[in-house]
């Protein structure tokens, strides 16, 4: 049996094909509820709020009971009706990120490609496109190297 959820008191949730970290869950969770509250506080319906989104009361409804499939602009459709668009568009700003705070901006590459584990790095060819003693031709594996 997986995890259990203490906050749920259920398995692991499972959205669109793909497991949710209960972390994740918990905090969507907190969010919907949050979004929910701050709903009320301002008087408005969950007629007028879905209005507002430009959704449906379903949709709303999955929202504020933190289903973590809603979608990243149904979010932020409910912070705009709410007022608290600037919420999201200081989210993860460098000027509140520790770790950013630490690097300047020029030194962050634009792109980061996954490294790959030495055992399927090519092996770099030798002057003029040759092959090094110990490589196979075709595949740049080592020769004796298993497929």
């Amino acid at each position: 049996m997986g995890h259990v959820d203490t906050m749920t008191k259920t398995a692991p949730k499972v959205t669109k094909g793909s497991a949710v970290h209960p972390r994740v869950h918990r905090a969507t969770i907190k969010l919907g509820r949050d979004m929910a509250l701050a709903r009320r506080v301002r008087s408005l319906s969950t007629i007028d709020m879905a209005e507002r989104m430009g959704v449906d009361r379903s949709t709303l409804r999955r929202l504020e009971q933190g289903d973590p499939g809603v979608s990243l602009n149904t979010f932020a459709m409910a912070l705009h009706a709410l007022g608290l668009m600037d919420r999201l568009e200081g989210l993860v700003d460098r000027a509140t990120d520790d770790v950013g705070l630490l690097t300047a901006e020029d030194a962050v590459p634009k792109r980061i490609a996954r490294s790959r584990p030495a055992s399927t790095r090519r092996t770099p060819a030798g002057p003029l496109g040759q092959r090094a003693p110990n490589q196979r031709a075709g595949d740049g594996a080592p020769a004796g190297a298993m497929p």
